[in-house]
């Protein structure tokens, strides 16, 4: 591994770090582009999107024992090619030693030893491990946290922080830029014009504005400490928490002690926050309050206290019946004869929860 100067580093951005990385949903990647091609799945290493006038509309899966190439554009064997979703299912396939980044720990990363099985490192205090050069560097951003992660190799896209400015991906590495004064970038065509986008309110930013990563609550953890689960590593109980943002399904709070600032984080492409095991998961697993369309690359969900008898369109908000004696299975995306066997399906969710 590459050697770099070890710094001292906040706790809670270290802590921060060492939460999942939040990433992009296909939807935002291809609302952000104005070319036509394909995108990686963040739920799935396997899997594809298909962007074309800034929409996702179509997607699809590799074949057995091959990964989908974010920055080829293409799937790959699987041997060969970093699955970026799941270091464990990289090394299981890699047939020479390789280092990969762990998707679930930037401080960290794993070494692929040829023969199917994976270790874990640690880059140490103010280190994370960098994807694209394959050495661990100086914090305190994850290099993999971006919107190039799952992106084509050598495009433009609309910075999704910052509207009005753009990106350069570079296998998966995303480099800032900003257009010369008095123009702005346009997610539409491309290209750097007078005309200003953005009107003022980031509505090309690709988010909905509700949370940033990053940003601070000064009386969340407080306010919730009591209700979070203690969160363990290798079963030892650790002195931080997360807590819910009491707003959406995926997003949380890294509490560093009852009294601290929260800082707000987001789930991985496809999974949720479940409040009561302080944990990124499966939607199904468990029944989330709130808006259960949001962080996940799906037109449906199942709606809660229904027993998966209904569905919601979450491009509109409809709510949908499967035909009778029918369930809604949303891991699947069909209409069965069988009730799932999920939470989402079998519990009932009530405001004393």
């Amino acid at each position: 591994m590459g050697a770099y100067n070890l710094r001292i580093c906040a706790l809670v951005a270290c802590l921060l770090l060492a939460s999942q990385a939040s990433g992009y949903t296909m939807e935002q990647m291809c609302a952000q582009w104005s070319g036509t091609g394909y995108v990686g799945n963040p739920s799935n290493c396997r899997a594809w999107g298909y962007c074309q006038g800034q929409k996702l509309v179509g997607w699809g899966t590799c074949p057995n024992d091959y990964i989908f190439n974010s920055q080829k554009g293409a799937c790959g064997y699987a041997s060969s090619t970093v699955c970026a979703t799941s270091a464990v299912q990289t090394c299981a396939s890699a047939t020479s030693p390789m280092y990969v980044a762990d998707p679930m720990n930037c401080t960290q990363y794993g070494y692929c030893d040829g023969k199917g099985s994976v270790q874990y490192g640690n880059c140490g205090v103010g280190g994370v491990y960098s994807a694209s050069s394959g050495k661990c560097v100086w914090g305190p951003s994850c290099p993999q946290d971006n919107i190039c992660q799952f992106m084509l190799s050598g495009i433009y896209v609309g910075d999704p922080n910052n509207c009005g400015s753009y990106v350069a991906c570079n296998n998966g590495v995303a480099t800032s830029g900003t257009c010369s004064t008095g123009l702005t970038y346009n997610l539409a065509n491309g290209y750097c014009q007078e005309t200003n986008n953005c009107n003022g309110d980031n509505s090309n930013s690709g988010s909905s504005g509700e949370f940033t990563v990053g940003q601070q609550n000064k009386n969340i953890c407080k306010t919730l400490w009591g209700d979070a689960v203690d969160v363990k590593v290798e079963n030892v109980v650790q002195t931080y928490k997360y807590v819910s943002d009491q707003s959406t399904c995926y997003g949380y709070y890294f509490c560093a002690e009852p009294t601290a600032i929260g800082y707000w984080n987001q789930c991985p492409a496809g999974t949720q926050f479940n409040i009561k095991a302080g944990q990124c998961v499966s939607p199904a697993s468990f029944i989330c309050p709130y808006n259960r369309c949001g962080n996940v690359n799906s037109e449906f969900m199942a709606v809660k206290n229904t027993g998966c008898e209904s569905y919601i369109v979450c491009s509109d908000s409809a709510i949908q019946n499967c035909p009778t004696d029918m369930y809604y299975d949303e891991v699947n995306n069909i209409c069965t004869g069988t009730q799932p066997d999920y939470p989402i399906c079998k519990g009932t969710y009530t405001s004393t929860d």
